[in-house]
């Protein structure tokens, strides 16, 4: 049973974020074709109400029919909530889309703003997106939560503390923070799957140091009750499983919990295996259940390809306060 549809709306993004996991795929800023809105509506036809939506790119308000979009995710009933920079925004476009009560907005908050500005490639980055969050958080009304996420590197492993005050400071209801997904080039991809199908990043002598980061985790945790605003993270690791997690080499175990119940859609509608596997999976146009089921059981046949040991949908987001 399809509980999630996670749908990339497409490949444009104004921003370069130094981690980003499409970045290495050539499919960001790709000019490729992207699914026009009817085919989108279409799409979303095959789905029941209550049925959760993600909207994410590229950054999804580049679309000029974002909002159209929007609103009939909201009318078909769905559980939606869409994840942006923000910097495409403005307060008549915030007001606009919290007027369409989704579940959550997430904005991707990753430093202090010249950590920000920098992993993101565009100055004021960091100043446009709190502006917009903090009116997201003036017009957001009951049921809609204003997140903002954090992929944690080794460019803001020692400054969490001041992303944590930035978001909690503009009133976002939740600061989520997610250990970065890489693959070492030391660690083998597993046999039959082509360069091409696989997303994540393949890093050869990345490291982070384990210290700073637990240190900042840290005196997050110590601002336990100072603000309204929870701290989550994605997972909480002690420090020897964080030391294995970046500077080791690491073995996938056990299964992935949302495989089989996900459905992730690229902007041109074709359908892959889950968020870091491009084994195709048909399309939005033919869109068969049973074919994409088949498609990603055979990725797991025989055990978890090696990506997935730090694919962050593995583990749950913890909620630490």
């Amino acid at each position: 049973m399809t509980e999630t549809v996670m749908m990339e709306l497409t490949w444009r993004c104004n921003a370069a974020c130094a981690f980003c996991y499409l970045g290495g795929t050539g499919r960001l800023n790709s000019r490729g074709p992207e699914l026009k809105d009817p085919e989108i509506k279409t799409f979303m036809r095959r789905f029941d109400p209550g049925t959760r939506f993600y909207f994410s790119g590229g950054e999804p308000f580049l679309r000029k029919d974002i909002f159209e979009i929007l609103a009939y995710a909201a009318a078909r009933g769905f559980n939606w909530g869409v994840n942006t920079n923000g910097l495409a925004l403005d307060a008549a476009k915030v007001k606009r889309l919290l007027a369409l009560k989704p579940a959550y907005l997430i904005f991707s908050l990753h430093g202090p703003a010249a950590v920000h500005d920098r992993l993101l490639g565009l100055k004021g980055a960091h100043k446009k997106l709190l502006a917009n969050l903090r009116l997201a958080a003036e017009f957001k009304t009951p049921g809609t939560e204003i997140m903002t996420n954090c992929v944690i590197n080794a460019a803001n492993a020692a400054l969490l503390p001041a992303v944590y005050l930035d978001a909690a400071r503009a009133g976002a209801d939740r600061a989520v923070f997610e250990q970065l997904q890489f693959v070492k080039k030391k660690e083998a991809f597993r046999a039959g799957l082509a360069p091409a199908e696989v997303i994540t990043p393949a890093l050869e002598g990345y490291s982070l140091d384990i210290r700073a980061l637990a240190a900042s985790i840290k005196k997050i945790k110590a601002l336990r009750g100072a603000f309204g605003t929870h701290f989550e993270l994605r997972p909480d690791f002690t420090a020897a499983q964080l030391e294995r997690y970046y500077n080791g080499l690491l073995k996938p175990s056990g299964k992935c919990p949302g495989l089989l119940s996900t459905v992730n859609v690229e902007p041109d509608g074709r359908i892959r295996t889950c968020v870091l596997y491009a084994a195709p999976a048909g399309g939005v146009e033919d869109f068969d259940r049973a074919a994409v089921l088949r498609v990603k059981r055979r990725l797991v046949k025989g055990g978890l390809p090696q990506a997935c040991a730090r694919c962050c949908h593995r583990f749950k987001i913890k909620r630490i306060f």
